[in-house]
């Protein structure tokens, strides 16, 4: 009995910023001498980032978050709890929306949902999205819940996995997987590497989708889950972590990432790939981390852009949005109709850990 990815959906808060004017911002914010604003800018311009999206929406006086983090007269550095606010109110409100639309496109009713899984690493709440959900969809209220918080960005990797194991269990069962990612909220102000590249990488997003096996009349399956891996790369606890602060949580990225990636790849997708598909036959759902990180995996695996192209498009248009960008690369790749009947997901994490989903596409969708 195969796991199947019922429907998708995607969503962002209204508030898009194109990458230059960020990088303008930045350097008003900063105050940055010419040396270092011309430094800045180019940091920008070679993200491969067109645009990304915010929560916080101060293009107006009247706009509820406006000066969030100040401006150059006038610096402010918002504490946890200020951001942590933000996110309680508005996460839930984002997150029904995904996955309203998700099960709209799946086409059952709510009441038929039995389980539902959140997934966030962005703010902290309790009771969580999972409950929240419960009460803005109206399911029922035996529904299983589950709330997987921290994973980073493939937290996805490991809701597919949870859904994928709880739709095994029985035919009946259908499964709402939400990502919730405000990571807006924890932009720092400090001119260290590690903040300065986070700073032109994060966005917010949110992504669902509906897992069940045995479809239904009315169900058209997107995928059918094959098989999943991970791998945990030793010693590298210091190459990639979330860490809580006093100001929100503070990203550290080393420059190494990629590197390791390379290096490791190829022991996380070969017993991925074995006996269903080869490196050739597949759609590359690389989660797009950075420009360097899709160019890592192009290299160890000898992909061509078109087998990646949904991953830089993704990253072009959205830039990285945590545990929900995944998401919006499969989507990418189902609205693009490539004639690949496979598709090999890959996510990276704090750790370092590397994650894989082998997908078979339904042909009917494809």
């Amino acid at each position: 009995m195969s796991a199947h990815i019922l429907s998708l959906s995607t969503a962002n808060p209204p508030m898009a910023w194109a990458q230059d004017d960020i990088a303008k911002k930045m350097i008003d914010l900063f105050s940055l001498e010419e040396e270092k604003a011309i430094s800045l800018q180019q940091m920008y311009q070679n993200s491969a980032i067109g645009y990304r999206y915010s929560v916080i929406d101060d293009s107006t006086p009247e706009r509820e978050h406006r000066n969030f983090f100040g401006d150059n007269a006038q610096k402010t550095k918002p504490g946890m709890y200020q951001r942590n606010e933000i996110y309680k109110k508005e996460a839930p409100v984002f997150a029904h929306t995904a996955a309203l639309k998700a099960i709209e496109l799946w086409g059952g009713s709510p009441s038929e949902i039995t389980h539902v899984i959140s997934v966030s690493c962005t703010g902290v709440m309790a009771p969580g999205i999972e409950f929240q959900l419960i009460e803005s969809l109206n399911l029922n209220r035996t529904v299983f819940r589950l709330g997987i918080n921290f994973m980073g960005c493939f937290g996805a990797f490991k809701g597919l996995q949870a859904a994928n194991a709880f739709a095994k269990e029985c035919p009946s069962h259908r499964i709402l997987l939400v990502c919730t990612e405000l990571c807006s909220l924890h932009f720092q102000t400090d001119l260290t590497q590690d903040i300065l590249l986070a700073n032109t990488l994060f966005s917010d997003g949110i992504a669902a989708t509906v897992v069940g096996s045995d479809p239904r009349p009315y169900e058209k399956p997107l995928f059918s889950i094959v098989a999943q891996k991970s791998l945990a790369i030793d010693n590298s606890l210091d190459k990639m972590s979330w860490e809580a602060g006093d100001h929100g949580f503070f990203m550290k990225l080393s420059s190494f990432v990629p590197a390791h990636i390379k290096k490791h790849i190829e022991k996380l997708v070969s017993p991925l790939l074995e006996n269903n598909t080869s490196i050739d036959e597949c759609d590359w759902a690389v989660h797009p981390g950075g420009k360097s990180i899709i160019q890592a995996i192009e290299r160890a695996l000898k992909l061509d852009q078109k087998q990646t192209a949904a991953a830089w498009e993704t990253l072009w248009n959205y830039g990285n949005m945590s545990s929900a960008t995944f998401l919006f690369v499969l989507d990418n790749i189902i609205r693009c109709k490539t004639d690949k009947l496979w598709t090999a997901g890959l996510g990276f994490g704090p750790g370092l850990s590397l994650e894989g989903i082998l997908l078979r596409k339904n042909q009917d969708n494809g």
